[in-house]
């Protein structure tokens, strides 16, 4: 469907604890499983489901998967099929920036000018062909301008907390229905008034789904969180070898927790833009009624319990959902 682009990498974060969301699955479900192992429709996790739509458009040993080293029980059978040097372990939950950091080092190791897109493994998305040509449209930008780096904008579908937003500037492109705007500001996760008025006024929300060059976004850590950025560009030599896990115990172990969002984005670097996402629906499940209003919306059956569960192959799966799913 897409030609693939070989310095294309893919960064899914699946490290996530799920906190908010443990006693909902664990009241509903009957697991501890975090929200991004379970299957809450068709056959496959949040997490597959992901995986499989990255790979829409990257080649298979080029989506990176990091994790947390108490999640492999959860993980383990649902990445076993995944090729050697796919899997990034990261030995703490030290939020978003660190697991960024050192998932974009291991690709920035294998290719200096690869063209990244982050992938969060807790979203929700209808009519994966479209937003993926948003993510391709997006990767041609950034190679086109490699400098700038693209932040996925969605318009909001209701009003509701919790999320970020992005309050557009001018339009840079126009592509049909594919848009490039710069940024004015960004607003991560306001006070109800606040989020009410940019609902009202149809500020973009922040998805949190990010394309840039590697070496790109990698400066922006070194600009906006030197302290963080150089232990681990200084273990660089180091990883892919068997002193890895070692060494990022002790880089994790002394790392403070970082969130990507507050610490970069909030500061509108040079050169975010983003790009508004129109024709594909997209929904953080951040929590149980984002959950519970999308399932009754778009899905006729939900499969259960919604546990973790093997990998289902994508033509083994395809049949169902697409009866589940109706737009």
């Amino acid at each position: 469907m897409y030609e693939q682009d070989p310095q294309v990498w893919g960064i899914i974060l699946a490290g996530g604890e799920g906190k908010r969301l443990q006693s909902f699955i664990h009241s509903q479900y009957g697991t501890e499983a975090p929200k991004q192992f379970c299957t809450f429709t068709g056959t496959r996790s949040m997490l597959r489901h992901t995986i499989d739509r990255a790979e829409m458009l990257i080649q298979p040993e080029q989506p990176l998967t990091v994790v947390g080293k108490d999640q492999l029980c959860y993980a383990g059978d649902q990445l076993a099929d995944r090729p050697t040097g796919t899997v990034i372990v990261q030995p703490f939950n030290r939020e978003t920036g660190p697991a960024i950091l050192y998932s974009l080092l291991h690709v920035y190791r294998r290719d200096t000018e690869a063209t990244v897109c982050l992938f969060p493994s807790d979203h929700f998305v209808l009519d994966e062909q479209k937003f993926m040509e948003h993510i391709q449209f997006s990767c041609e930008s950034v190679s086109a301008n490699p400098k700038s780096f693209i932040l996925l904008g969605a318009d909001p579908q209701q009003f509701g907390g919790g999320y970020g937003w992005i309050v557009v500037d001018e339009q840079i492109v126009d592509n049909d229905a594919k848009r490039v705007y710069s940024v004015s500001r960004f607003v991560e996760k306001p006070d109800a008034f606040t989020a009410y008025q940019l609902h009202h006024k149809g500020i973009l929300w922040n998805t949190m789904i990010i394309i840039g060059k590697a070496k790109t976004l990698l400066a922006l850590f070194k600009t906006y969180t030197p302290t963080l950025y150089e232990p681990f560009w200084g273990i660089r030599d180091d990883l892919g070898s068997s002193r890895e896990a070692q060494i990022i115990e002790k880089i994790f172990s002394r790392s403070s927790p970082m969130n990507f969002s507050y610490s970069i984005l909030a500061s509108n670097p040079v050169g975010l833009r983003t790009v508004r996402l129109k024709v594909a629906y997209w929904n953080d499940w951040g929590d149980a009624d984002r959950i519970r209003s999308d399932i009754q919306r778009f899905c006729t059956v939900t499969v259960t319990p919604a546990v973790p569960l093997p990998y289902v192959k994508i033509s083994e799966a395809t049949e169902l959902e697409h009866r589940e799913m109706k737009m």
